[in-house]
């Protein structure tokens, strides 16, 4: 049985918040070495839809300390699907152990491509806050020490880059968080514009 309570609004906005921070991909600073610096999170699932026809994604995601969500991304089929249809859904999840509490969760939101040509200013300051400046000079130079690409001067090619890349933006309309505890039945917390009840399973 399921009984349906409404909770602080801004109390699960904390929580969700706090999930995202603590498993996001994070800046690793200045990179005194080749190789990507990024200190990587975990994965999600970015599902995208066009004419009837889903697409799923796994990919790194960042958080910028509020309810969106940012993702990197070159052009694709998940960019030509946004542009159609700017209504997204994300998963988040750790691999199941049912010996500890765990938690999940699914958002459902719009998505904003924001690149160097609609919103440079924007752009520039999520590449540089996310530490993609420096994680990308560092691959450009483990490339070129491996002889996997040619070598060349890495200001200028990464500028070459930065103008490809586009940098998702999305904003929930709706979150699920669903936490899963060892000695409990689980329960599912639930966000949707502003509001927030928690679902209660029972005997």
């Amino acid at each position: 049985m399921t009984k349906k309570i409404e909770i602080s609004a801004p109390e699960l906005e904390k929580e969700i918040v706090e999930f995202l921070t603590d498993r996001a991909t994070e800046s690793g600073g200045k990179h005194t070495e080749p190789g990507c610096n990024l200190v990587h999170g975990y994965s999600c699932v970015l599902a995208t839809c066009h004419d009837n026809m889903p697409r799923a994604t796994p990919l790194d995601f960042f958080s910028d300390g509020t309810l969106s969500v940012w993702i990197t991304a070159e052009p694709g089929g998940k960019i030509a699907n946004i542009m159609r249809n700017p209504n997204v859904s994300i998963g988040f999840y750790e691999r199941l152990d049912h010996s500890v509490e765990q938690k999940s969760m699914q958002m459902w939101g719009t998505a904003e491509i924001v690149n160097l040509k609609n919103n440079p200013e924007l752009f520039d300051e999520k590449w540089v806050q996310f530490g993609l400046d420096e994680a990308t000079a560092g691959l450009l130079e483990e490339n070129m020490a491996k002889g996997l690409i040619p070598e060349g001067p890495v200001e200028q090619i990464m500028t070459m880059i930065r103008s490809k890349i586009n940098m998702l933006k999305i904003t929930p309309t709706k979150v699920a968080l669903l936490c899963m505890r060892p000695d409990a039945l689980p329960q599912k917390k639930m966000w949707e514009e502003g509001r927030a009840f928690m679902n209660k399973l029972s005997a």
